[in-house]
């Protein structure tokens, strides 16, 4: 099917007339709340609240969570520790003190003459 040029630029009026759709208010999972909150949560930490009693506090809220789910989604909402990176010209670190390197004074083997023996 073919359209015209004018059919073309109905549609496009009509569709520039639409008014603009509102946004659905975006839903969390408990985990996800509890990782937006965390800044929150840590804070009351700070402040002397337990797990238990801000659990609790989050239930009452209407945000149903356990104590032990709480202290789970609060250590997988911090950030991961990366490792310190070396920089350049540090020296690496030392040996442990009880391992001492081997003593290549001493040969382990006599060497043989070369023979035609296979």
């Amino acid at each position: 099917m073919k359209y015209t040029t004018e059919q073309l630029e109905a549609i496009a009026a009509k569709l520039r007339e639409m008014p603009p759709v509102e946004k659905k208010k975006q839903e969390h999972s408990k985990q996800e709340a509890v990782r937006i909150l965390s800044k929150e949560i840590a804070a009351l930490q700070k402040r002397g609240y337990t797990l238990d009693q801000i659990s609790e506090t989050l239930r009452g809220e209407g945000l149903s969570i356990a104590t032990p789910t709480l202290k789970s989604y609060l250590q997988r909402a911090k950030p991961a520790k990366k490792a310190p990176a070396q920089a350049p010209g540090d020296t690496p670190p030392s040996r442990p003190a009880d391992k001492k390197p081997a003593d290549t004074s001493k040969a382990t083997f006599t060497p043989k003459p070369d023979s035609d023996d296979i």
